[in-house]
């Protein structure tokens, strides 16, 4: 199996930001409000494909603006929220993708369903093609792609690579507790149709409420004040950088002014 070697990428990060997560789960809460729940979860595991991975996430993004142009012949904007890790099975060598987005009901099951699958083969037959290759080369297992429905995704699965920080704040699963790997270039993100912009001007800044949201409340969450004390004590070590130090802060503020 050919695997495509990183050249000159852009610096590594270890996990999803608190600010991050903040924004993908409010996101998924925004896009319940607007009639667009995130119900459709894929899996695009890059090992199964011609060039062999995704290093720097462009592959990823041509995909996503393929399937975005694809429901938008079909009559529905793509919103979404995604995130690229690397561990899989114990394995960290090779991308692998996950995106939740919106299905409107018609097309989760039966012929609509089968509609979906096809368009998303074919873009991982075109996307994961190494230059040179025959038209049919893209892909050489079915896995390569994973495609589940749900009833009501919480999105938490999404932000399981955010650290211990994010894992208490947002109760993330424990079983689902484990980083996710280094990933080169953005690792997670939204669609601008439910992102930061989208919600700010449909609420007019009020806050988005729902099961998914983190909690609210006119005080910062428990534990939040201690928890940014003891980070600001431990930055200096390489357990947490002024980075996500300053989301854990950012995180805390949403509470504080809502």
């Amino acid at each position: 199996m050919f695997t495509a070697k990183p050249n000159k990428l852009a610096r590594g990060n270890t996990r999803i930001t608190m600010r991050q997560a903040v924004n993908m789960m409010d996101a998924v809460s925004f896009a319940r409000s607007a009639g667009l729940p995130l119900v459709a979860h894929l899996t695009i595991h890059w090992a199964f494909t011609g060039v062999g991975d995704d290093p720097d996430g462009k592959l990823f993004a041509k995909v996503r603006e393929g399937l975005d142009k694809w429901a938008r012949r079909h009559g529905f904007p793509l919103a979404c929220i995604w995130a690229r890790e690397r561990m899989s099975g114990g394995q960290a060598e090779v991308v692998h993708c996950h995106l939740l987005f919106h299905l409107p009901v018609e097309y989760r099951t039966g012929k609509g369903l089968l509609q979906v699958e096809a368009a998303i083969y074919r873009l991982i037959n075109k996307h994961g093609r190494r230059d040179g290759d025959k038209a049919g080369y893209g892909y050489w297992a079915d896995d390569v792609i994973k495609l589940v429905l749900h009833d009501n995704p919480d999105g938490k699965y999404l932000i399981k690579g955010g650290g211990p920080t994010v894992w208490n704040h947002f109760h993330v699963r424990r079983e689902h507790r484990r980083l996710q790997g280094i990933i080169h270039g953005k690792r997670c993100g939204t669609t601008e149709n439910i992102g930061p912009t989208a919600r700010w001007t449909r609420t007019g800044g009020a806050p988005v409420r729902g099961a998914n949201a983190p909690c609210r409340s006119s005080r910062s969450p428990p534990g939040a004040e201690t928890a940014i004390k003891s980070l600001s004590r431990n930055r200096r070590t390489n357990e947490i950088s002024d980075g996500e130090l300053r989301g854990v802060k950012f995180a805390s503020s949403l509470h504080a002014r809502e």
